[in-house]
């Protein structure tokens, strides 16, 4: 008896300190990755920042092909930081993930950001429809402060499209997230181009990826042009906005 409580004792320990996996990030890694890859080459010296990094797990990813970039992880919920340190433990091109609400101003953050206004990429997967609609505004909102002229921000999930939701699992979806939040749900790509418009930031690309999810492509642009040093990183096919 006394085995079997130390053998528990043990086995509790090592879960404890393994890193939390999500099945969704495990199975929308590789797509994602696949549209880094068209904008990114993987010896790119680029900088880049993400917003609700969740466990680390798309970190440990996209960090391990871009071996030269700069990586710098942010979340929310404090417990999934040492998730994402676990995850990333081994990467010396990862960041301290650090805790950031999106919503609310990069001025009255915890930390500064160590490249503010030198990011070439932001990346946020799967945050928009699970948030109140004031962390979408904010990600915008900083975004433009964040990233370097011609930066690029890239958005992952599900969304409606000229104010219809498609397929019907996507409103199924919908409506569950409803019922969890009323603040939550799936926000349109005309509004979401919209409010980064008002941010100086542009809609590029619509890129369909699987389970009805899309990943959207914003370029910051510089102040009354469109031209810019990093034009180069824009994908050469896709739906252009």
């Amino acid at each position: 008896m006394l085995f079997r409580y130390f053998k528990f004792l043990i086995n509790y320990t090592i879960k404890m300190t393994e890193p939390r996996c999500y099945p969704s990030a495990t199975r929308n890694e590789k797509p994602i990755l696949e549209v880094l890859k068209q904008f990114l080459g993987s010896t790119d010296k680029i900088k880049v920042f993400e917003v609700a990094a969740g466990t680390g797990q798309h970190t440990k990813a996209f960090s391990s092909y871009f071996t030269c970039a700069k990586w710098e992880p942010t979340e929310l919920d404090e417990t999934l930081l040492e998730d994402i340190k676990m995850h990333c433990k081994n990467l010396k091109n990862v960041l301290t993930p650090q805790k950031v609400d999106i919503s609310v101003d990069l001025e009255d953050w915890s930390y500064i950001p160590q490249y503010t206004g030198k990011y070439d990429v932001g990346l946020c997967i799967n945050m928009i429809h699970i948030s109140p609609i004031e962390c979408t505004i904010g990600l915008f909102r900083n975004m433009a402060k964040l990233l370097v002229y011609g930066g690029l921000l890239f958005t992952y999930g599900p969304y409606a499209v000229d104010g219809m939701i498609s397929p019907q699992s996507n409103v199924d979806f919908h409506n569950s997230l409803k019922a969890q939040n009323p603040s939550w749900g799936l926000r349109d790509i005309n509004y979401l181009k919209k409010v980064s418009k008002e941010n100086g930031l542009k809609l590029e690309m619509v890129i369909d990826m699987p389970a009805n999810n899309k990943t959207l492509v914003f370029r910051r642009l510089p102040p009354g042009g469109e031209s810019d040093q990093h034009a180069q990183l824009l994908l050469k096919a896709g739906e252009r906005y």
